[in-house]
């Protein structure tokens, strides 16, 4: 039979990028159909047109020029690698100590960041094939892909810091039970 831990966290898993897809494809949905009653068409962009503000007025200008998205693409590249390392790291570390008074619990952190690991290399690889296929086709980035990185990378950081926020619980109250011992003592 499954632990509740690990049915909880495998039920957090699943459900906080479904959740914030959902949001954020609301989101877009309302934008659309305000841009569809204003006459125009909106389209989504990995490479959003530069704006720069006038400071005497406050006004933001449109240049007429793109952002180039290649430096970003290398930060959240960055950033996805930073939190798969740490999220690995941890699986392999955690289990290896003991936890006599919130062993049970330790399931939920440990399944949450495993979908930390799948979050982020699915967000990774989905944004370099979007990016690549709108530098071939700019109407094939979509707003339902721009969701769907959206709720990837928000979903494994989301995961993430859930995961070591119950760590840090269990562990704080294991420690203050004196109850936690190294695996290798």
């Amino acid at each position: 039979m499954i632990e509740v831990s690990v049915l909880s966290g495998v039920v957090i898993g699943i459900s906080l990028p479904l959740a914030l897809f959902g949001v954020e494809r609301t989101l877009e949905r309302k934008t659309e159909k305000k841009a569809k009653q204003n006459g125009r068409k909106i389209w989504w962009s990995l490479i959003p047109e530069r704006k720069t503000r006038d400071f005497k007025t406050g006004e933001v200008l449109k240049t007429g020029t793109g952002v180039d998205f290649d430096p970003r693409h290398g930060h959240y590249m960055k950033c996805g690698e930073t939190i798969i390392t740490l999220s690995s790291a941890s699986l392999v570390f955690i289990p290896t100590l003991h936890f006599s008074s919130t062993l049970p619990w330790v399931g939920l952190p440990l399944v949450l960041l495993g979908f930390t690991v799948v979050y982020a290399l699915a967000f990774m690889g989905l944004l370099t094939y979007f990016y690549e296929m709108e530098l071939q086709d700019p109407d094939s980035f979509t707003a339902t892909r721009s969701c769907a990185l959206f709720a990837l990378g928000f979903g494994g950081l989301s995961c993430f810091a859930i995961a070591y926020f119950v760590l840090s619980i269990l562990i704080g109250s294991a420690l203050s039970h004196g109850a936690v011992i190294s695996g290798g003592h």
